[in-house]
C-alpha cells in the first residue's frame, strides 16, 4: 500500500476541518487513510496526535453551529474543576455541547448535544471556546454529583489561593438557576462551602462527617506550641475537640514523605492532640470511619 502524501506543515500536529483541508488543496481521498482519525464529523487529526480537552474543544467549535457552547462536565473540566473519575471519563468519548432555541441540538459523533435556555451573562470564552461561566457550570453539575463532590468543586472555585469566583457569585448563580433539577442540592451545598479546603478529598471528608452529625470541622488549621511556634498545618481539626484528621494520598507512601509524616504527627500528638489518619479506602467504608472517629470524640467528652 503506498504511503499517504505528506500533510501541510500546518496540519502535522493539530486538528483541522475538512473545509480547511480543501482550502489547502487536500483531496477527499487524502482524508481517508489510516494516518488520520476523525474525532468529530467533518474533522481530522493525525493519528499520532493526542489533543488535550481544550484543543478538542477548539476543533469542535470550528464545525459546530454558530452560538454553540460547552456545558456540564466538559465545561467543568475546561475550568479545571475536580470531578469524580466516572463523571470526567464521560468527556473522553464525547463533548457536552448546547445551543439556545430555536436552534436544534447538534448531533455528531463525539458530541452530546442539548438545547437549553440560558442568560447571555452566563456565557464566557476561554480562548476560542465558548462555555458556561464557572458559577453556572457548578450549578449544572448538581444533577450529576453527590453532595460531597459538589461541595468539593465549590470549595475549589472559592479557594483562598487563586479563586475562580466568590461564594457570593455562586449564591447568585443558584438564585438564577430557578427550579431546575439539582436546585435543592445546591441549596444544601452552599452553607457547607469552605475557602480553606486545599484538596477535594479533604472537602469530601469534611462534608461526609459533618452531614453524619459529627461536630463542626475547621480546614487547614495551623497548630502552634505553647510558645506560639508553628508546628504544622493540619487538614481538618474539630473546632471544639483536640482531634486532628489527616487525609493521606498515595504520595504519602514515598519513604522520605513517610518519615516526615511520622515526625510531624509525633510532634502534633506531643501537644495533646489525637491524630486520625484517613485514606481513600476510608471514604468507601464511611460507616467504619465514622465509628472510629466517634470513639475518639467520646473519650474527649463529646456526646451525641
Amino acid at each position: 500500500m503506498p504511503r499517504p502524501s505528506p500533510l501541510p506543515n500546518s496540519f502535522e500536529w493539530r486538528g483541522f476541518t475538512v473545509k480547511e483541508a480543501a482550502t489547502e488543496g487536500l483531496s477527499r481521498a487524502r482524508l481517508r487513510p489510516s494516518d488520520l482519525v476523525s474525532p468529530f464529523h467533518g474533522t481530522r487529526i493525525p493519528a499520532r496526535v493526542q489533543l488535550d480537552l481544550l484543543a478538542r474543544s477548539e476543533l469542535a467549535m470550528r464545525i459546530l453551529p454558530e452560538g454553540a457552547f460547552m456545558i456540564g462536565a466538559t465545561a467543568a473540566l475546561l475550568w479545571r474543576m475536580p470531578l469524580p473519575h466516572a463523571v470526567a471519563a464521560q468527556v473522553e468519548t464525547a463533548l457536552d455541547v448546547a445551543v439556545t432555541p430555536p436552534r436544534a441540538a447538534p448531533r455528531r459523533n463525539g458530541i452530546r448535544g442539548r438545547q437549553i435556555s440560558i442568560d447571555r451573562a452566563e456565557l464566557v470564552s476561554i480562548g476560542t471556546v465558548r462555555l458556561t461561566s464557572a458559577a453556572r457550570t457548578w450549578c449544572d453539575l448538581s444533577p450529576m454529583l453527590e453532595l460531597p463532590d459538589l461541595v468539593a468543586v465549590g470549595d475549589h472555585l472559592i479557594r483562598r489561593r487563586s479563586p475562580t469566583c466568590t461564594r457570593a457569585v455562586l449564591a447568585g448563580a443558584v438564585d438564577a438557576f430557578g427550579r431546575r433539577r439539582g436546585r435543592a442540592l445546591l441549596e444544601r451545598a452552599l452553607p457547607l462551602l469552605s475557602d480553606r479546603s486545599e484538596s477535594p478529598p479533604e472537602s469530601v471528608l469534611r462534608v461526609v462527617l459533618t452531614t453524619a452529625g459529627l461536630p463542626s470541622l475547621l480546614a487547614n488549621v495551623d497548630i502552634v506550641d505553647e510558645n506560639g511556634r508553628f508546628v504544622a498545618r493540619v487538614d481538618l481539626l474539630f473546632a471544639e475537640y483536640p482531634i486532628v484528621l489527616e487525609y493521606e494520598g498515595d504520595h504519602h507512601r514515598d519513604k522520605a514523605q513517610w518519615r516526615r509524616d511520622m515526625t510531624r504527627i509525633a510532634e502534633i500528638e506531643s501537644l495533646g492532640y489525637t491524630v486520625i489518619r484517613v485514606n481513600a479506602d476510608d471514604l468507601v467504608d464511611v460507616a467504619g470511619l465514622i465509628r472510629r472517629i466517634e470513639r475518639q470524640l467520646l473519650t474527649r467528652g463529646w456526646r451525641r
